[in-house]
């Protein structure tokens, strides 16, 4: 039975269309069958791994709902702009989310001692690892002081639509979806592809999200056959796929 959506044991196949991964899911026992391996630290890693999984669920959904809505028959329908727009600001609502479950997991080990980094977000640890340089470990410092610059693009986005009461308009001009987002405050904010923009998130926070877990794995010693151990199952996982493929054949400048 195909899942719905949820994290699942990665099989001893190549993966389908229904199944996406990222290294972070591999730390994810469900509470009833923990990994002996992984029992010291499943408290701290599992329900992380878990809320990313169901960010990625939730990402698939949204970009389901937008790709549907590409097909020319249904473009230019006026509902097409209305879901669009609600389906892209739960999109960057759900990746920065997603952001934050990376960030708990990372701040396990980002210093020698448990407990000592903040965990309740990407921003906080960011700033905490800049403000602390020699109370964390080189690779976790190392990672938070790359160019995180898509990072603060989606919280910057994010805030404007959760915090200033800004929309995220759909612009459609017959084939593609254009998001434009004003601020009264600051003006125009974004006039830009849709599509595009919502890749690069997405491939964005996987790719944070792995090189995350590759120092997690590492400062663990999680155990060899727990690497790609763990995918997101479900109906709508195909639509991350999709977007991942199809974004550049919907990238014309805005107007």
């Amino acid at each position: 039975m195909l899942a719905l959506g949820t994290v699942v044991e990665a099989p001893a196949r190549p993966l389908e269309e229904t199944e996406f991964h990222c290294g972070i899911l591999d730390f994810y026992d469900h509470w009833t069958e923990i990994d002996p391996r992984l029992a010291s630290y499943h408290a701290h890693l599992s329900k992380w791994s878990e809320a990313f999984g169901h960010d990625l669920v939730d990402l698939a959904t949204y970009a389901h709902e937008i790709l549907c809505w590409l097909e020319p028959t249904r473009i230019r329908n006026s509902q097409a702009v209305i879901v669009a727009g609600s389906m892209t600001q739960a999109f960057v609502v759900s990746v920065r989310m997603a952001c934050d479950a990376v960030a708990a997991a990372l701040a396990y080990v980002a210093c020698e001692k448990p407990g000592q980094a903040p965990s309740d977000s990407l921003r906080a640890l960011s700033q905490w690892a800049k403000k602390h340089p020699t109370r964390v470990r080189a690779s976790v410092a190392e990672l938070l002081s790359g160019d995180l610059t898509w990072f603060w693009d989606v919280r910057s986005i994010r805030d404007y639509l959760v915090h200033d009461g800004c929309r995220a308009n759909i612009h459609c001009d017959g084939r593609q979806f254009n998001l434009w987002v004003f601020s009264e405050r600051d003006g125009w904010i974004l006039r830009t592809a849709l599509l595009p923009l919502l890749r690069n998130h997405l491939q964005k926070l996987i790719g944070f999200a792995d090189r995350s877990a590759e120092i997690i794995s590492r400062e663990l010693a999680l155990p060899d056959d727990r690497h790609w151990s763990r995918v997101v199952a479900g109906v709508l996982v195909p639509a991350l796929h999709r977007l991942i493929a199809v974004a550049d054949q919907y990238a014309e400048p805005s107007p």
